[in-house]
């Protein structure tokens, strides 16, 4: 027993004093290329993720950004959305939280980062999905906006209302165009949907 603990801690040690099999390998000979350099990051933030290049009839006031917003989003069943085109909208530092209630439990938060909030979104929305602006009002100081948007949502685009909520979109001007930097945002399900889940 002492010889097979001795035995097992020269194992697990590495133990010098045991012989080594066989001769000890040669060193590796030292590269002589230069290893390959990275290449260079952007110095424009919005190209490390793929966006597009949106105008200003797109992005050049807090209105054209949240009339992108919906007309991004919205289309028929099997329209592929363009992630590029709404992910342009979104400042890269840009968050999402919606307010919701659970049937149970009450009202609770849940914040987003953009390609998480994309990732689940964009397979619904391909569904069919038509997110409409019913009224947009927009307080501004200089470079910086509220966007405060009631919306409905449809399955069609001449469908009954599925649900209804609210967009609050804060938005800033960088000198060249706007960007969404926080979009918060709340549903709730209205009678025809009810209907719906009913038949």
């Amino acid at each position: 027993m002492i010889r097979f603990v001795l035995c097992l801690g020269a194992l697990v040690l590495g133990a010098p004093s045991l012989p080594a099999q066989g001769p000890l390998p040669k060193p590796l000979p030292k590269p002589t290329a230069e290893p390959a350099k990275p290449a260079p990051r952007s110095s424009n933030p919005i190209k490390e993720v793929v966006r597009a290049d949106l105008g200003p009839a797109e992005v050049g006031t807090p209105e054209a950004l949240t009339a992108s917003l919906y007309a991004f989003i919205s289309g028929p069943k099997d329209q592929k959305r363009d992630i590029e085109k709404i992910r342009a909208l979104f400042h890269p530092q840009a968050r999402l939280m919606v307010a919701a209630r659970h049937p149970e439990h009450g009202a609770f938060l849940r914040p987003l980062e953009l390609e998480a909030f994309l990732s689940f979104a964009i397979p619904q929305w391909e569904k069919g999905f038509f997110e409409r602006s019913t009224a947009v009002s927009v307080q501004k100081q200089d470079g910086v906006a509220q966007v405060w948007s009631p919306y409905d949502i449809r399955l069609t685009a001449d469908g009954p209302a599925m649900y209804t909520g609210i967009n609050a979109l804060q938005c800033a001007w960088d000198g060249k165009r706007w960007w969404i930097t926080h979009l918060a945002f709340q549903s709730q399900a209205t009678a025809a949907l009810a209907g719906d889940s009913g038949k």
